[in-house]
């Protein structure tokens, strides 16, 4: 184990993603109260299809609904966000442009080609064109998953074997929690907030399994927040150790604040393996 000491975030930069979790929570609520979920055996489903439950089931996307958060979102980010504002204006403008049936598609596919496309013919930059996709997306995502996160979770690592990928909506995760109860160790899915469990002792990138290959980096001020690295692969992985504190934590808003992790992985020729 190496400690290394944490780094300063910029002014405003959790702020913004505490506001943004707030508006996603909200809105997730509001739909809540006419949402009736399918009743399906998403364990039989993962055994069975060994694909994320979202590329076997359909889930009721209204395109209408979409749309109307992605605007909310725009607006959202146009207080959050000022010094952007005339982009975001940009972007409302031409909202009948967009294809709402098709962006989510597309996002969880990582369609790179085609929001590349997308935004050079609307004028949009390609990364905030992305993020505003996939942040709008989130609450309808954790709605349909919610009512399975804890058969999920219970289910051990039986039903599932690709640890970086979201076994709900497919989407890679870069950050786990070690239970306190028992150690364990969960991956953590920012979109959908999909727990599943993974062995502790393993990267999940490669599949390496021996301890002396496999080490852990702390900061000083927090050793709550770990960095687990494979001499194997090189690949990282950002970890919350309940254990330390003896509770959960807003595993989004951690990975979002351990951004320095990443920057010190980096530094130390570690990957996350996105490309992969």
């Amino acid at each position: 184990m190496n400690k290394q000491v944490s780094v300063s975030l910029p002014d405003g930069y959790l702020d913004f993603y505490k506001n943004l979790e707030t508006w996603q929570n909200q809105q997730q609520m509001k739909m809540k109260k006419t949402y009736s979920p399918p009743d399906i055996d998403v364990i039989k489903i993962l055994a069975g299809a060994n694909k994320p439950v979202l590329q076997t089931v359909d889930f009721p996307l209204d395109a209408d609904q979409y749309k109307n958060l992605y605007r909310d979102l725009l607006l959202l980010l146009k207080d959050q966000r000022p010094e952007i504002l005339g982009v975001l204006d940009g972007i409302l403008a031409k909202l009948e442009m967009l294809d709402f049936n098709i962006l989510p598609i597309k996002l969880l596919e990582e369609d790179q080609q085609y929001f590349g496309e997308i935004s050079a013919l609307l004028g949009i930059p390609l990364e905030l064109l992305i993020f505003t996709v996939d942040h709008a997306l989130r609450p309808m995502l954790r709605l349909w998953a919610a009512p399975f996160y804890t058969k999920i979770t219970e289910d051990e690592f039986r039903s599932w074997n690709l640890a970086t990928f979201c076994p709900f909506c497919g989407s890679k995760s870069h950050f786990s929690r070690i239970r306190a109860a028992d150690g364990h160790r969960f991956m953590f899915c920012d979109r959908c907030f999909t727990e599943w469990e993974v062995r502790s002792i393993y990267c999940v990138h490669c599949g390496n399994d021996n301890p002396h290959t496999i080490q852990y980096i702390t900061v000083e001020d927090n050793p709550t927040y770990q960095l687990y690295t494979c001499d194997v692969c090189k690949g990282y992985l950002k970890t919350f150790d309940e254990r330390q504190k003896g509770d959960k934590t807003d595993l989004f808003i951690a990975n979002i604040e351990t951004v320095y992790l990443d920057m010190l992985a980096q530094e130390k020729g570690y990957s996350s393996h996105d490309n992969d």
